[in-house]
């Protein structure tokens, strides 16, 4: 099944001009207009792929076409290099498994595939290369946001400074990067704020269309999405959530935009936190794991001076966090700090309290699954994210009972 879709496609593969395969999308047929068609839309998307905006200029050539066209490749060509990129996407599926908790995979030998989220909002894989340029433009994606990191594009190899010269020789396109690390919810909270801004910044959402994408589409682009969708354009976090993930199969970390949420609105800053081995023993390489920086990675301890402690300082938003110390190899957790079940396993925790108790009150409510912002929370959030006049308060997309109703039913019809 390809990735990020629900159900069968019946849209045949074809190789795109960087000699990879890619799901060609369906034309839509009929339609409605206005909120509701659009509602429609994304909640068919899994169903079946829609095409990104209008048909290409009649007469024009599409880039999914001209690719079709193009002559094929002699037997055995390039057959080691799609070896080497299947054996890419498989070790990079198991460590997103692993590190994402899902059992979501990415084929990046597939090429493209993305979801509609809201009219001008789409979410989907990485561009491999100039070609993806004009295949975009020619669906009517005016923004690119790119969120991958430098090491992310040369995994796969991806031309990112071709494909970025491509959109600026265009003119029509732009190209707009924010790195964000891949599996790490931590560094995901700290700079959604900042990735959400620059997104408002270059996208026009009256006569463009956003591309956010991260290398899978299926962590980074679709939180940014979820963020954007509740800071900028009037969602309901757990409304936009559902949504999103009903068009999309993806795993956006819904908590960690909760936690962004607060830390922007209760102006909750980074706190420094001293993690130290109170009895060091015979141990050569002490180590902790956890804390900011996940299960996966793990940060050196240095003696101080003063206390000859073994230990690390670390800046942490407020919050709880797991983390267990690593002393030569052996993992264990120390009686020393607060200790928790996970399963079969016993972790240290540190919970870091704000600096200014005053906001605590929203903060818990704002943490909360059920927790709603006020509409002066939301009125802040757009002036500290989006004060250019291109996102005002008409855009907010109407969560009516009648206009829910209305898509549900047409989406009904179309499936019967």
């Amino acid at each position: 099944m390809q990735l990020g879709v629900r159900a069968p496609l019946e849209a045949a593969l074809k190789r795109n001009p960087c000699g990879r395969r890619c799901r060609q999308p369906t034309v839509p047929t009929g339609g409605r207009s206005g909120v509701a068609a659009a509602m429609i839309e994304t909640q068919q998307q899994h169903r079946r792929r829609r095409p990104l905006a209008a048909a290409a200029a009649e007469g024009a050539e599409p880039a999914a076409a001209a690719a079709a066209a193009a002559p094929a490749a002699a037997p055995g060509e390039g057959a080691g290099a799609e070896e080497d990129e299947a054996k890419k996407s498989e070790e990079y599926t198991t460590e997103m498994q692993a590190k994402m908790g899902t059992g979501l995979t990415y084929r990046h030998e597939d090429g493209m595939n993305w979801h509609h989220i809201l009219p001008d909002v789409i979410v989907g894989s990485c561009l491999q290369c100039p070609d993806d340029v004009d295949r975009l433009a020619g669906e009517g994606i005016t923004t690119i946001f790119c969120l991958q990191e430098d090491s992310d594009l040369a995994y796969f190899d991806i031309d990112i400074e071709g494909i970025r010269a491509r959109a600026v020789e265009r003119g029509d396109i732009r190209h707009v990067r924010f790195p964000v690390r891949d599996f790490d919810p931590f560094d995901l909270r700290k700079k959604l704020p900042k990735a959400v801004a620059k997104l408002a910044g270059a996208h026009q959402p009256r006569g463009g269309t956003a591309y956010i994408h991260c290398t899978a589409g299926l962590g980074r682009a679709p939180a940014t999405a979820l963020a954007y969708m509740y800071w900028l354009r009037g969602w309901e976090l757990q409304a936009a959530y559902d949504h999103l993930t009903s068009t999309r199969t993806c795993s956006p970390r819904i908590e960690a935009v909760r936690a962004a949420t607060a830390d922007l609105l209760t102006g909750s800053g980074p706190v420094p936190v001293t993690i130290s081995l109170m009895r060091r023993g015979t141990a050569k390489v002490a180590q902790v794991a956890g804390l900011d920086v996940g299960w996966h990675q793990r940060i050196d301890l240095a003696e101080n001076p003063k206390t000859k402690r073994l230990e690390v300082t670390r800046e942490l938003l407020p919050g709880s966090y797991p983390f267990k110390f690593v002393i030569d190899e052996v993992w264990s957790a120390s009686a020393d700090y607060p200790c928790f079940k996970d399963g079969a396993n016993t972790n240290n925790v540190v919970t870091v309290l704000p600096r200014d108790a005053t906001g605590a009150a929203a903060r818990d409510r704002l943490l909360s699954p059920t927790g709603l912002l006020t509409e002066d929370e939301r009125l802040e959030l757009a002036a500290l994210l989006c004060p250019w006049d291109s996102h005002d308060r008409a855009l907010h997309m109407p969560q009516t009972e009648a206009v829910a109703a209305e898509a549900a039913a047409a989406a009904a019809e179309a499936a019967g």
